[in-house]
Order: structure tokens, then C-alpha cells, then sequence
């Protein structure tokens, strides 16, 4: 028997609109989060650089 808290509890299995996850992915390019991630880009290249040819797994 379910809780009346999990049965008031439902999933929508619907996307949103277009509009919507475009107004999202514009925020988040403006987020902190996103600018921390995208500067941490050239870091990751290089070491993949000096990693490349490295048996890293035993």
C-alpha cells in the first residue's frame, strides 16, 4: 500500500517545450558552473596530451 505522500507524488513522462530548454541552456552558458567548466577545457586537452601513450590501467 502506498503512502498518501508517494501516491500524491506522480512523474510527468512529458517534455517541455522547445522554448523551455532553450531558456534553460542560456542560463546555464551564463552560469558560474558552466564558466568554471569551460575554462577547465585547455587543462584537460594537455593532460590528455601527456597522458596519451601511458598504460594508466594494470
Amino acid at each position: 500500500m502506498k503512502s498518501s505522500q508517494e501516491s500524491s507524488r506522480k512523474i510527468s513522462l512529458e517534455m517541455k517545450s522547445e522554448v523551455h530548454y532553450k531558456k534553460a541552456a542560456k542560463s546555464y552558458r551564463k552560469s558560474q558552473q558552466y564558466i568554471k567548466m569551460i575554462n577547465l577545457y585547455p587543462t584537460l586537452q594537455n593532460t590528455l596530451i601527456d597522458c596519451k601513450g601511458e598504460n594508466l590501467i594494470e
